[in-house]
């Protein structure tokens, strides 16, 4: 009676334990279980390890003799490691349900059965292969990731030029939200060819279809300093951003309608290896002083100087 009293007592301090342990990580990401995984080897399942398996798993005992594919030391860090890879040799978790019958004799064990399924040692370790398996869960490699290609950042721009980048996630993008100077102001069209994103990124689902862009009209924005921001959203809820700070040069108007309104011809010109000076270029009745620049992103030239 005494026997099974304690039995049952150790019973309720494991589930009471296992309730407090999945209270505590319930939602936790992958990576934060990993840590979990570790200090909970080292306070609780070393010892077991120690007194239970390290008189046969280890170099030169009778299960190295057997070609045991796991071996223990006195490094306890060492032991989570070599218990981890275990584990989830050749997939994550795929050797949990091994070890838990060899504990208790099955499988084959050579050293037959060294805990009984009732004991606190035996749901410590069941827990543990839990902890382990969440902990390496391929959502710890996830992959979230966006860079705006134009406006450059640092970089001028004017007129009608492109606003694109590219966005891929291991979930799967939903959206790409598009921010002028911190507020919203359209969501970019997404899925256009990137086979460059695509070779950077294979295991990632419909990377080589991951580009956002868009013509869009920087001379709609007053001269000087700006910032677009766009924001990658997956299916599930997460969210990254990427921003360009730039400063923008227009002429007086907004948009030069008349095809007519340009006239080069009463201006000089100045060449340098990247850039095309010209000194009274007329525009819609005006002289502007105006600097062209050889820009690879765009590849062609752009105003960088508008000077009245």
């Amino acid at each position: 009676m005494t026997e099974l009293i304690n039995v049952n007592y150790q019973l309720g301090v494991a589930r009471l334990r296992d309730a407090a342990v999945s209270l505590c990580f319930a939602g936790l990401p992958a990576i934060v279980l990993a840590d979990a995984a570790e200090d909970f080897y080292i306070s609780t399942i070393e010892s077991i390890v120690q007194s239970q398996c390290i008189v046969c798993h280890v170099a030169g005992g009778q299960a190295d003799a057997g070609g045991a594919d796991i071996l223990f030391t006195n490094d306890a860090s060492a032991n989570y490691v070599a218990f981890k890879g275990y584990v989830n040799t050749p997939t994550v978790g795929a050797r949990a349900d091994r070890v838990l019958s060899k504990i208790t004799g099955g499988s084959g064990h050579g050293g037959g059965a060294v805990l009984s399924q009732t004991s606190s040692s035996y749901e410590a370790i069941a827990k543990y292969l839990e902890l382990i398996v969440e902990g390496d869960d391929p959502a710890v490699n996830k992959v979230l990731r966006v860079f705006l290609e134009e406006p450059v950042s640092g970089e001028i721009h004017a007129g009608v030029g492109n606003l694109r980048g590219w966005a891929v996630a291991t979930d799967g993008i939903s959206k790409i939200e598009i921010l002028v100077d911190g507020a919203y102001a359209f969501d970019a069209p997404y899925g256009g060819a990137r086979g460059d994103v695509g070779g950077a990124f294979p295991d990632v689902e419909n990377s080589d279809e991951s580009g956002f862009a868009l013509a869009y009209a920087y001379s709609l924005l007053t001269a000087g300093p700006h910032t677009i921001t766009a924001i990658a959203h997956t299916t599930l809820g997460e969210t990254l951003e990427s921003s360009a700070d730039f400063e923008v040069v227009k002429f007086a108007s907004d948009f030069i309608a008349d095809e007519q309104a340009v006239d080069f011809s009463s201006g000089s010109c100045s060449l340098s290896p990247a850039e095309i000076s010209i000194v009274d270029a007329t525009v819609e009745g005006s002289l502007y002083d105006v600097v062209l620049k050889w820009r690879t992103a765009a590849q062609g030239f752009e105003f960088v100087e508008i000077r009245p």
